[in-house]
């Protein structure tokens, strides 16, 4: 059964400790709806393009801001598949953050995350094959564990999540990472797939999901470091220590960045109301919606569509692609 280990030291508590009183600070400081919406774009964009960029995906920054805003770019077409899926699964999981993690809706991500990227048949389903991670140099630097194990030891995973709720969710969330890693229950994808089920545990652990994806952007800073402290704990006979004390660190690290940017930003100051608020919030988990989809999802009719969304236009909040009926709405 799976039973990580790790020691609560002085440094990690006092990374813990600041991570809540940035979280504290972060919501003061994105309370108004606009900054609200502005950084949580901005944040999955870079997630998204951190996450990518990672595993060797080379669009910019501003190629994956302009997919996360339903645009296309000039780009080779598998590379923007990898960022679209990869942006497709964040949104479900912040849309979705109170859902169980469970190994049947880790699959479904799974196929979600490597749709049009790899065959049906490897696309959700556990690996087959034996797998390995290289470095740079094609040098096996680990061996994951033969593919008839893998079954059992992501429900171990699973057990240990739900078993594990009394424990602070940035540990949990380092440990999920890391031994997902580990298993690399998948025959490709499984860094992407970490990444993001490491945030979902934090969205469920009461983080923010503006304030919490930044943190890949820390891992892509240096690539380098993000793979050795990863080896290190394998290393070091399974002792997740300095892996949790890397983790809180790039959480905390992301959050101050975050801070910076939030203190730099100048809030709209214009109230809006309680509906055209729930209609921001819907644009920004979902993306790009027509008329039909609001009116379904917020139980109004196209008339009141188009009352709450005319202002929003003209602030140059929300742009609208299209004309009539089949026009569509996203977030600037």
């Amino acid at each position: 059964m799976f039973s990580p280990t790790y020691r609560l030291t002085n440094y990690l508590s006092a990374c813990l400790e600041r991570t809540i009183l940035l979280s504290s600070a972060l919501k003061s400081l994105s309370a108004e709806s606009l900054v609200r919406i502005k950084v949580t774009r901005d944040a999955l964009g870079r997630d998204a393009h951190s996450s990518t960029w990672i595993e060797g995906n080379t669009l910019s920054l501003a190629q994956v801001a302009a997919l996360v805003d339903g645009k296309d770019v000039d780009a080779e077409s598998k590379q923007k598949t990898e960022v679209k899926n990869c942006i497709a699964v964040l949104r479900w999981i912040i849309a979705h953050q109170d859902t169980a993690c469970t190994t049947a809706r880790i699959r479904s991500l799974h196929a979600q995350m490597t749709k049009g990227l790899l065959p049906v048949a490897r696309s959700g389903c556990w690996r087959k094959l034996q797998n390995y991670v290289v470095n740079a140099k094609h040098q096996v630097i680990y061996t994951p564990p033969s593919p008839k194990d893998v079954l059992r030891r992501m429900s171990e995973l699973q057990t240990w999540l739900l078993k594990s709720k009394q424990e602070h969710p940035i540990i949990r969330s380092a440990i999920f990472h890391h031994e997902f890693v580990a298993i690399h229950p998948f025959v490709d994808g499984n860094g992407r797939m970490a990444r993001a089920l490491s945030q979902w545990i934090l969205l469920q652990g009461g983080y923010d999901p503006a304030h919490s994806l930044g943190l890949d952007e820390y891992f892509a800073a240096n690539r380098a470091k993000y793979y050795q402290m990863i080896n290190e704990t394998h290393e070091m006979d399974y002792d997740y220590t300095y892996w949790i004390e890397y983790f809180a660190l790039g959480l905390q690290t992301s959050m101050e960045s975050l801070a910076e940017r939030l203190r730099s930003i100048k809030a709209d100051g214009r109230e809006w109301t309680p509906k055209q608020r729930e209609l921001l919030d819907l644009l920004t988990k979902q993306g790009v919606l027509g008329s039909g989809d609001i009116c379904r999802v917020m139980h109004v009719n196209r008339a009141r569509v188009n009352q709450l969304i005319a202002p929003l236009i003209a602030a140059g909040v929300v742009a609208k692609e299209g004309h009539t009926r089949s026009a569509r709405y996203r977030i600037v």
